[in-house]
């Protein structure tokens, strides 16, 4: 594999002309494969004659040897180009998920464009959490000197491991992605930083802690974590495994006159700035050790309140970790800036010392103690459970039911008097400070009952004496019955994120939202209803605290009495009529139906992991982790399917190429479908490996397709994490973002893109959270909708993962997900929903279980709930369809079309047991994939891209 990874390497890596080697040489294969294959004639004719003639073996054995040598190399050479499935797939398996990029003066320009994005997005989602006595921003004209402790500073995350990794040190490539890094920034930006302190955490790397010395290095300290070995990333390398003790600092040095380092600080500085650094992954949880402060953190942190006149604290963490450190006075200001992305740091150092504003805000609840949420009892590392009575694996019951995060939190906090919400969260959801002071107020609204909207209008004014932004969230609190509907206290009804607004100055904003937007799904009607009596609109800072106002005659809390239910019996996008389709799921795995958490009374019906109910039956497991053992290949009988058999392999004489911007309803597909052989089809639905192949038959060129969050490619231009996209509540930047991937990712060959992932927050433990927006299925879904749009632009589409509940990775490969029904529409579906309602194409179901089914073969999931509600048309591809329960012969049957990489039984597997129901199944498949693909770059001509300024690209299609 190595071989075959360095050749293909070096040929798209060398660059002659600002084209890839391997695009100058793109014939060349051909030439290489005939050689190759001579040689290895040669060499069998010498064999043969050798055994004929033993006496001439040795005189023969002189070129023999060589000429197989030679041969081999030549083949295997000639085969790095080879265009089949085969050779890409071994690729993938061979060097994880890597494929063949291009770099050309075009990608290099729109790399170096995102570049500039990255920053644009940082700045807008950098939240500041603490900001005591006005510590921030540095004013660098007084003091421009800042001491930087501790190892995590100068070795940031600036992304996470698995999917979200990219490259931040050049390694292997002749564009080299090099990550800025917080010292660099902070000089560009006018500091001066103790570099004494630098020397010595460079020495303490570059020896593993063996070395403490103030010496001059060169030793670049490159952090990161590489989960799956990519040859693009750099080596894992945890910054806090080399913190050093704290003992350090108060040890004298020769090189500095006898003086300790802390000693020496306090004469350069008496500013210290501490960075605090959290990975976190793909196919891991966290564990409750990294999200709360090591010992050497600990002590080094009271070193600088015992001595600093201003300390800083930053966050370089994934998502959530236990902070009530920070309240302490002695710390001035913190600033979560999560993972910045390739060049982010720079927006840090710029709101340092004020060059930006920060103006985001938090997406998730900080609680003091991260063990606080009901999902801890059934989550993750700790508290993932195995059932009993049958062999089916792992299972998390989602006994919180719909309250997540602030769901959960500020309800309690008003509904039970013995809950003390200001000792339980530290940071509230919506929380975000700002250089400058806002007054916002109501200024007039609109309740529409004939069309069923609510229209506010809100004025916000700076009150502060620097320009800034400000985010205006509204909020709903909805009646409730004991015993009723499940309803949050607040639940976030529509936010706005401000222009620029100078000091002194006022600027209106309207916002609006409709009764469905709000209305809660009742599982004993089998709809969504709106239930009538006394409803409360809020203008809040964040979701516990009002928005202040100096306006005595306005309020900012809008009553309002509903007189009548309004029930939503059918669905928006379609009309078909709601039904309840997950009872089986919220039902459970044991004959007694399963409890979940009511705020009628959260004590009763408050779970502990010992609590929950752990019985199962085997027959209520057909599709899941229970089935893994080889040779179950979920059995059918064919013609279960009651439709004619299609026509196939015809020649109607149209070419895919015309099919660009081809509606759903279009009637050409029918003739287009009847051209496809059912090898074809078979072709299309296996052929997922990062990809969708080529169809000769109707044209269709192949399509490269690409992991994963970060970054159009490994390779490619590292963007923030999605939750600092998220904390930047400005839908804007979630189109930037969508831009600036798609035009990189466009001109280097992209079409489908595996992301974003809009899996909920459900618990600070989840280690892929980074990859997800927030708590909330409002923000996630606008945030993912807004990324796919600017995709768009650029003919590339969107996988949104994973569909649905892989909230957690421990387990994932089948994990059984219980859940009650309000909770998989309200809240782990309703992202999902509006990321499709505002044009998603491409979805990826998740290797969990939704209930007793893969959710890849989940037909309420992939067909009831996806297609036939909520209307979408597009393609459903497998993740990584390594475990044999991802079956092609169950998935088709739910809607699942494409595999990433081929599923144990495979799609000729299916037509060879059912080969009439599996023809109408592949079709079906095919018509989904086309459709997405009909509406990418995969049929776009030069013409094409030179419309979205993107004047040469070398398309995955000229190598397939």
């Amino acid at each position: 594999m190595n071989l075959f990874y360095i050749l293909e390497s070096f040929f798209d890596e060398t660059q002659i002309a600002g084209y890839s080697l391997s695009t100058l040489l793109e014939y060349w294969w051909i030439g290489a494969i005939v050689i190759g294959a001579g040689g290895a004639a040669v060499a069998t004719v010498g064999v043969l004659k050798g055994r004929s003639n033993p006496a001439g073996w040795k005189s023969m054995s002189k070129w023999l040897i060589p000429t197989v040598a030679v041969s081999s190399l030549v083949i295997g050479a000639g085969a790095s180009f080879l265009p089949t499935n085969a050779f890409k797939n071994l690729m993938t398996t061979a060097s994880g998920s890597h494929v063949v990029i291009y770099d050309t003066p075009t990608s290099r320009a729109a790399a170096k464009e995102a570049e500039k994005n990255v920053i644009v997005i940082e700045e807008e989602g950098l939240v500041l959490l603490k900001n005591g006595e006005g510590a921030l921003p540095i004013d660098l004209e007084v003091n421009n000197k800042v001491n930087i402790f501790g190892s995590c500073a100068f070795g940031l995350y600036y992304g996470n491991g698995g999917s979200g990794s990219f490259q931040t040190d050049g390694r292997y490539t002749q564009f080299p992605r090099v990550a800025t890094k917080l010292e660099v920034a902070m000089e560009e930006q006018g500091f001066e930083f103790n570099k004494n302190i630098h020397n010595m955490i460079k020495n303490y790397y570059s020896s593993r802690g063996r070395t403490v010395s103030v010496a001059e290095s060169n030793y670049d300290i490159q952090c990161g974590y590489n989960k799956y070995r990519y040859a693009e990333i750099v080596d894992s390398c945890d910054p806090t495994e080399n913190e050093p003790d704290v003992s350090v600092y108060t040890t004298p040095f020769e090189a500095l006159g006898g003086q300790t380092l802390l000693e020496n600080a306090l004469e350069f500085s008496d500013t210290a700035l501490f960075c605090i650094s959290r990975r976190g992954s793909e196919d891991e949880d966290m564990n409750y050790s990294e999200l709360k402060l090591k010992q050497k953190e600990i002590d080094c942190i009271e070193m600088l309140k015992d001595n600093f006149d201003k300390v800083i604290i930053l966050l370089n963490v994934p998502t959530v970790i236990e902070a009530e450190f920070l309240n302490d006075p002695e710390i001035d200001a913190a600033i979560f800036m999560g993972h910045p992305g390739l060049t982010g740091a720079t927006a840090v150092a710029e709101a340092l010392c004020g060059k930006i504003n920060p103006s985001g805000h938090l997406v998730d609840t900080w609680p003091y103690n991260v063990k606080s949420a009901p999902s801890y009892q059934c989550f993750g590392n700790d508290t993932t459970l195995s059932h009993t009575g049958a062999s089916t694996g792992k299972f998390t019951q989602y006994v919180e039911g719909i309250y997540v995060g602030y769901r959960y939190y500020v309800t309690r906090g008003m509904v039970d008097p013995s809950y003390k919400y200001d000792e339980e969260v530290q940071y509230s959801f919506g929380h975000g400070l700002s250089y400058t002071t806002f007054d916002k107020s109501i200024l007039e609204y609109n309740i529409d009952e004939v069309e069923q909207e609510v229209s506010i209008t809100v004025e916000v004014k700076n009150t502060g004496e620097v320009a800034g932004k400000e985010v205006i969230q509204i909020y709903t609190h909805a009646p409730y019955t004991d015993g009723g509907i499940e309803k949050s206290w607040y639940s976030l009804s529509t936010f706005l994120k401000t222009n620029v607004i100078e000091p002194g100055d006022t600027k209106n904003y309207q916002l609006k939202f409709s009764f469905r937007d709000i209305a809660s799904w009742s599982t004993d009607n089998g709809f969504y209803v709106l239930e009538r009596g006394d409803y409360e609109f809020s203008l809040r800072e964040n979701v516990w605290d009002l928005a202040k106002t100096s306006y005595t005659d306005r309020s900012n809390t809008i009553d309002f009495k509903l007189k009548n239910n309004v029930n939503f019996t059918t669905s928006y996008q379609t009309g078909k009529q709601y039904e309840n389709i997950f009872e089986e799921v919220e039902r459970g795995p044991s004959n007694q139906p399963l409890e979940y958490l009511s705020r009628s009374d959260f004590d009763a019906t408050w779970q502990n992991t010992s609590d929950i109910v752990r019985s199962s039956e085997s027959e209520y497991f057909p599709g899941g982790a229970s089935n893994t053992t080889s040779g179950r290949s979920f059995s059918f009988t064919d013609n279960e399917i009651d439709e004619p058999l299609p026509d196939t392999d015809v020649d109607n004489g149209l070419d895919f190429m015309d099919f660009k911007d081809a509606a759903w309803d279009d009637p050409r597909w029918d003739d287009l479908l009847d051209q496809l052989s059912v090898k074809d089809m078979q072709n299309l639905v296996d052929g997922g490996s990062f990809a969708t192949p080529a169809i000769k038959s109707i044209n269709k060129p192949a399509a490269k397709d690409y992991d994963g969050p970060g970054a159009a490619f490994h390779s490619g231009t590292g963007h923030p994490s999605e939750v600092i996209l998220a904390c930047t509540w400005n839908t804007d930047m979630a189109l930037l973002m969508g831009r600036s991937i798609g035009r990189e990712g466009a001109a280097r060959g992209l079409t489908g893109w595996y992301a974003p992932g809009i899996n909920t927050h459900r618990s600070p433990f989840g280690g892929r959270n980074f990859e997800y927006y927030s708590e909330d299925p409002l923000i996630s879904g606008l945030m993912a909708g807004y990324t796919n749009q600017g995709c768009r632009e650029f003919g590339v589409y969107a996988y949104a993962k994973h569909f649905m509940c892989n909230d957690q990775e421990n387990s994932r490969a089948g994990v059984f997900v219980w859940a009650t029904e309000q909770s998989l529409r309200e809240i782990y579906g309703r992202g999902f929903e509006i990321y499709v309602d505002m044009g998603g194409i491409g979805i990826m179901s998740s290797f969990n279980s939704i209930g007793s089914w893969w959710a890849g073969a989940s037909k309420p999931l992939l067909t009831t709930l996806l297609r036939e509600e909520w209307g979408f048309h597009g393609v459903v591809v497998t993740d990584y369809a390594g475990p044999d329960y991802m079956a092609t012969n169950i998935g088709l049957r739910a809607g699942n079309d494409l595999w990433l990489n081929v599923a144990a039984v495979s799609a000729s597997n299916t037509y060879s047991a059912t080969p009439h129901d599996a023809t109408i199944l592949l079709r079906r498949a095919a018509k989904n994939i086309l459709y997405a693909c009909a509406n990418s770059n995969n049929v776009w001509t030069q013409e094409d891209y030179d419309k979205v300024d993107i004047p040469e690209v070398i398309k995955a299609t000229d190598r397939s």
